[in-house]
């Protein structure tokens, strides 16, 4: 992936995240939103793509090093939980919340 297309799938993610209904609500609720994690070698612009979007569509942005955490300090841990979607139950994956954003 190079740096347009990591932008593009940023961009997407936050918009999607941003989408309301027609009542003004979440269509992503909050609860099931998540950070979002650039993964790479130091000094290839990650921190400067997030910049820019965040400039670019109006919204704060929290820069933080992964360098000491685990891929669980930033999205947290895993657990299976029971969801009903068109009135047939499903166990889906959900995810506590991550140390970083609950600190």
């Amino acid at each position: 992936m190079n740096i347009k297309q990591a932008k593009e799938q940023v961009e997407s993610a936050v918009r999607a995240y941003l989408t309301k209904d027609r009542y003004g609500e979440y269509v992503i609720p909050v609860e099931s939103q998540r950070p979002v994690f650039l993964m790479g070698p130091p000094g290839i612009g990650k921190t400067a793509i997030m910049e820019q979007i965040a400039e670019e569509m109006n919204i704060a942005l929290v820069s933080y090093s992964m360098t000491h955490h685990t891929r669980q300090s930033a999205i947290g841990l895993p657990f299976i939980a029971e969801k009903e979607y068109g009135g047939k139950k499903y166990h889906v994956s959900e995810y506590t919340m991550s140390e970083i954003i609950a600190s």
